[in-house]
């Protein structure tokens, strides 16, 4: 195919006219078809946009979902963090009725330890407080 636009008006022959004035037609039918392939084109991107449109409210439903699990996961990680908090408050007061259970053995042990001495001492004990009578 020749470009007719750069040539020269004085060389243009009848056949050139018609060859040019056939491009021309062409380009024309060609232009009719892109219009409507550019129409078709519209519809399809817009039922295309539907399309896209029910997707994202479906994933904004899924979206919703995750929000209401993670609502949940917060609640139950704020039950586990009471939990804990209880028991380390459990655990301290344990620790306070351990010592003083300990504290109280601790006496009761030198208790025993006096009474056994007592029990072994006493035939000794009782030769130093009475009198010896000749």
């Amino acid at each position: 195919m020749q470009d007719y636009s750069k040539m020269n008006p004085n060389d243009f022959s009848q056949k050139d006219l018609m060859l040019h004035l056939l491009q021309v037609a062409q380009h024309t039918v060609t232009r009719e078809e892109l219009k409507e392939d550019i129409s078709e084109l519209k519809n399809d991107i817009s039922k295309v946009d539907a399309r896209f449109d029910k997707v994202d409210a479906r994933f904004n439903k899924v979206d919703d979902r995750f929000n209401k699990v993670d609502d949940r996961f917060d609640k139950v990680d704020d039950r586990f963090d009471k939990m804990n908090d209880k028991i380390s408050k459990l655990e301290t007061s344990l620790k306070q009725d351990i010592s003083k259970v300990d504290a109280k053995f601790d006496k009761i042990q030198w208790l025993i330890i006096a009474t056994m001495i007592t029990v072994v001492l006493k035939d000794y004990l009782f030769s130093l407080i009475t009198p010896v009578v000749p």
